[in-house]
């Protein structure tokens, strides 16, 4: 799915506007814990996957943008409505990490990104 379109349907707002581009969102993992997110990204082999991957996220934190950045992801989702800080924001812009929000729940997000064809990324899945 394009970002641009992503971001309409799903009515998110974009706290770093500057940065978007083209880009397509084909997978996507949830996770509030940084940890768990590193183990699981880690586990892929195939960049295209990274390049077209997106981190769900409610931790609002500049740990969110820091752990996008180390895993190669340029989008970060903040769910339920979280408004990061300004240095959060400015963070994101420094790592040009895409960072966008929707008030949606992570669960609903997750779901509908599901039915629209973005597909999850598993542990250990071998690609």
């Amino acid at each position: 799915m394009n970002l641009n379109v992503l971001i309409d349907k799903y009515k998110c707002y974009v706290y770093t506007p500057k940065l978007l581009k083209d880009k397509n969102i084909a997978y996507a993992f949830c996770s509030d814990l940084m940890s768990d997110a590193l183990v699981i990204m880690n586990s892929i082999k195939d960049d295209d996957i990274l390049d077209q991957a997106m981190l769900i996220t409610g931790l609002v934190t500049q740990q969110s943008i820091r752990t996008a950045e180390m895993l190669d992801v340029e989008v970060v989702l903040l769910v339920r409505g979280k408004t990061p800080s300004t240095k959060v924001i400015q963070l994101a812009y420094e790592s040009d990490i895409i960072l966008i929000k929707t008030e949606l729940t992570m669960f609903n997000a997750s779901g509908l990104l599901y039915q629209d064809g973005i597909k999850g990324i598993s542990y250990n899945e071998q690609w």
